[in-house]
């Protein structure tokens, strides 16, 4: 499946007020972009379909791998770069290769490729020439959201949502 389909969805407030009801929607291979006013429930419908809340009624029908970057996301700022990515292990085993101290079997099941393709994926996003075990919190908002979108992209899921991609991007950052 490549699109996400809401049937029948409804959700509602905690406190019983109808945020949207027997909503119908089919998104397919396509960008596309909720607009309204704060409040109105863009986040909430994005949540309903990453799985983190459940609809009051109705189904939602997503591909296999969704990627979520958040309004403001929720990142350990002591993890690293490689952390973020998911690879700080695969590094560490190209980093004891290239000392010649890794085991016959790390070498066998190494990712040859992981450390070149985490730069593209970082360089894309403007963030070129970072080293990989710089703590996240030692980077800016922007680059923080630009690092996760990379993140994201990096693992390839069937469809994305963003919530407010360009939160704490100043103008160049929002180019990427």
């Amino acid at each position: 499946m490549s699109s996400i389909v809401l049937a029948g969805l409804s959700w509602h407030t905690p406190d019983n007020n109808t945020l949207f009801s027997e909503l119908d929607l089919t998104f397919g291979l396509r960008r596309t972009g909720l607009v309204g006013r704060n409040g109105t429930g863009k986040t909430t419908l994005l949540r309903l379909i990453a799985g983190e809340m459940t609809p009051a009624s109705g189904a939602i029908n997503t591909p296999e791998t969704l990627g979520f970057l958040r309004q403001n996301p929720e990142q350990n700022t002591r993890d690293t770069l490689a952390d973020l990515f998911g690879v700080r292990d695969q590094l560490a085993i190209l980093a004891r290769a290239d000392a010649g101290i890794a085991t016959a079997d790390e070498i066998a099941d190494a990712d040859w490729t992981q450390e070149t393709r985490l730069d593209t994926a970082l360089t894309d996003v403007g963030l070129c020439g970072l080293p990989h075990d710089i703590p996240l919190g030692s980077l800016s908002g922007g680059q923080r959201t630009r690092a996760g979108l990379a993140a994201l992209m990096f693992s390839a899921p069937d469809a994305l949502l963003l919530d407010e991609p360009t939160n704490h991007l100043d103008q160049p950052g929002q180019r990427f």
